[in-house]
């Protein structure tokens, strides 16, 4: 596709973007990254310069990436129909079969899907971390809608990596074998096309916050009594518009043990202050995102390459993508899941069938699993819940 740049002269589209009126449009440049990276990308006389501190495609082997097709809204493609499982001797069991049921993954030309993922490791780029974090969003160019959806890092299940099979937590995945493992798992387990991922150092989240002058969020009476409890450093007040640094942002995005329902407001969280970053984003000056980006970006490991992330912030403008509607969802449903353990560890157990079919509606708009009314289910082989 081409636009024209005058009467006789055509020029391409990302051309025209990095060079008209280049303050303006370096803030939304900054900002696609934040939808992509959970933050923002790069002022344009620094393009290369910030690219180059980023580990991605160029320079790493990934499994996950696919290549950028041009903005059209295709019909969705009929899917094959994906059965549940209609009966397990074990738990371990129900598991292998979910997970190996040769059933086909949803995906769509439409949607764009790249995982988020928050590494607890020191330096966020090595194997050796587990997931702390991790996030699925989604760009549904037919619906114009952005989802994000967490995954709890204590789900219980089955992962094949290197050939070597293993039923542990699902963020181990990323430990024993860095993004493709984790990729591998999640598409798995939740029968969804993942196109692409960022990983980013929990830690570098403190620096990137403090660049940006901070975030606002809603705080609980509960989550401020505890973070005061355990951090002497600092005290916050409770109320819906808390301005955080970014220390306190990362204590409050990895509470875990003052929350009734195990992971799922940890989750909340989480989210809580991505959507608060793309907000700081959008008011930032460019020194900020400057800032910003030198905070960042050597702490990211990501399979897009480098003309595919310019490629997508061109589309992002010119296509509208930043305007497109935010929304969360989440698998916290009673029916979904239930707390429990394995031997001492406490684990999340996880209908994965009912959370396949609720992530791909929500993602798609439809699903092609099908679930039978007297199908078996995971709980059914679970002798210890939470």
């Amino acid at each position: 596709m081409r636009v024209k740049a005058n009467k006789n002269k055509k020029v391409n589209p990302v051309s025209a973007f990095l060079w008209k009126d280049k303050k303006r449009r370096a803030k939304n440049l900054y900002f696609l990254l934040v939808m992509l990276l959970c933050v923002v990308t790069v002022g344009m006389g620094y393009i290369t310069e910030k690219l180059d501190l980023m580990s991605t495609g160029d320079d790493i082997n990934n499994s996950a990436g696919n290549e950028i097709t041009p903005e059209v809204i295709y019909d969705e493609e009929e899917l094959a129909i994906m059965q549940a499982i209609d009966s397990a001797g074990s738990l371990n069991d129900f598991l292998y079969q979910w997970a190996n049921n040769g059933g086909e993954l949803y995906s769509s030309k439409n949607v764009i899907n790249v995982l988020l993922v928050g590494l607890d490791s020191k330096n966020g780029l090595q194997y050796g971390g587990n997931s702390d974090s991790l996030i699925l969003v989604s760009l549904n160019k037919k619906t114009e809608k952005i989802s994000m959806c967490s995954f709890f890092r204590d789900s219980w299940c089955y992962m094949d990596i290197a050939g070597r099979e293993r039923y542990a937590k699902i963020n181990s995945s990323y430990f024993h074998g860095g993004p493709t493992a984790l990729i591998d798992t999640i598409e798995r387990n939740f029968k969804i096309d993942i196109d692409y991922y960022v990983a980013v150092d929990f830690s570098s989240f403190r620096d990137i916050i403090d660049a940006l002058g901070g975030i606002t969020v809603e705080v609980q009476e509960y989550e401020a009594n505890y973070i005061n409890r355990t951090n002497p450093d600092f005290h916050i007040e409770a109320g819906p518009a808390v301005h955080l640094t970014g220390k306190q942002a990362l204590v409050f995005a990895r509470i875990r043990k003052s929350d009734y329902d195990s992971d799922v407001s940890r989750t909340r969280r989480q989210r809580q202050v991505i959507t608060s970053l793309i907000q700081s984003a959008k008011n930032a000056s460019l020194s900020q995102l400057n800032n910003t980006l030198d905070a960042l970006f050597a702490y990211v490991k990501t399979d897009l390459t480098k003309s595919q992330i310019l490629s997508y912030a061109a589309q992002a403008l010119t296509k509208g993508w930043l305007n497109y509607e935010i929304t969360q969802f989440t698998l916290s449903d009673s029916e979904i899941f239930k707390t429990g353990y394995v031997g001492n560890a406490s684990v999340v157990f996880i209908d994965y069938p009912l959370a396949a079919q609720k992530v791909q509606t929500e993602v798609y708009g439809e699903s092609n699993i099908v679930l039978d009314e007297n199908r078996a289910k995971v709980f059914d082989f679970v002798t210890r819940f939470g």
